[in-house]
């Protein structure tokens, strides 16, 4: 009897431990799911936040830098040699040139003959003119003569004054025209190009010779407009000569009327107060001033500074 109570309770404790055994291993399993569920996650958002960092590092690296803008050396301008005075000497008449004892390259004086004409026809005018001015105001005295003795009409004694006041103007004239006949010096310089030559018809308005002063020299900057918040006439500044390598030494006289809204730059001419060797009109070079240095503003590096921050 004890035998067969038994059986039935120990059949029931085995199928208890198979339903723990079960319930544990679905557990086990239903760990182990989640376990790697977590880790795929990570393991995607890793690949996810690699990916998103990964294009802006590229986007870095490719990006091109900026080529910093290579600034003009502090101080220093480029400039050319000129002439003071320059002129285009041209002829006031047409007539044949009969001298121009003046050739390319050569100097002179001023007031020296640069130029003359064969103007004979219009001395033969001013003569004509002359001629005709006498006989008009002696026509002009014996009316007024006669007219004091009321021998003449007043109107006669006015027609012939009119004709002798057009005549002595005709002769000016003519008197003014033959002073152009010879064209002189305007300054002391040197001729630069010799345009027309002698036996030539000149025609009236055309050039003849181009002059300038020899000795006086200047020299004509271009610096930038920020310089003048120190460049002030008097200025002084060392001019480096390319043709040469000479130096020469200047000081600013004035500024141009104004300042080139394009380049930014203003037109500067100074006086040559010493050179060396040879300078002409036309040669160009580097002009360095010494104060710009000191004058120059650490904005710059200030800029530089505050852009690293």
């Amino acid at each position: 009897m004890n035998n067969d109570n038994e059986q039935p309770e120990t059949n029931e404790g085995g199928k208890r431990w198979v339903y723990i055994a079960g319930g544990l291993g679905i557990l086990a399993a239903v760990l182990f799911a989640v376990s790697q569920s977590g880790a795929l996650d990570r393991s995607v958002q890793w690949s996810d936040d690699r990916g998103s960092v990964q294009p802006a590092a590229e986007r870095v690296a490719a990006t091109p830098k900026p080529v910093a803008k290579q600034a003009d050396p502090v101080g220093e301008a480029r400039g050319i040699v000129k002439a003071k005075q320059e002129a285009t000497i041209a002829s006031r008449i047409t007539a044949r040139i009969t001298s121009m004892p003046y050739g390319e390259g050569k100097s002179f004086g001023k007031g020296a003959l640069l130029a003359s004409f064969d103007c004979s026809q219009t001395r033969a005018q001013l003569n004509a003119a002359n001629a005709a001015a006498a006989a008009y105001r002696k026509t002009y005295e014996t009316n007024a003569e006669l007219d004091q003795y009321e021998a003449v009409g007043k109107n006669e004694v006015a027609v012939s004054q009119a004709n002798l006041n057009k005549a002595v103007a005709e002769a000016a004239a003519v008197s003014a025209q033959l002073s152009d006949c010879a064209v002189y010096a305007p300054f002391a310089g040197t001729v630069v190009e010799e345009i027309a030559h002698a036996r030539e018809v000149a025609a009236s308005g055309q050039p003849l010779l181009k002059i300038q002063s020899g000795g006086n020299l200047e020299i004509e900057l271009i610096v930038p407009s920020r310089w003048l918040t120190w460049l002030k006439p008097g200025t002084p500044f060392r001019f480096t000569i390319d043709e040469t390598g000479q130096e020469a030494g200047g000081v600013v006289t004035r500024f141009g009327a104004a300042v080139d809204a394009v380049s930014k730059t203003i037109r500067v001419t100074a006086d040559i107060t010493e050179q060396s060797g040879l300078v002409l009109p036309g040669m160009s070079g580097s002009a360095r001033f010494p104060e710009a240095t000191a004058a120059a503003p650490a904005a710059p590096a200030k800029a530089a500074n505050d852009k690293q921050s």
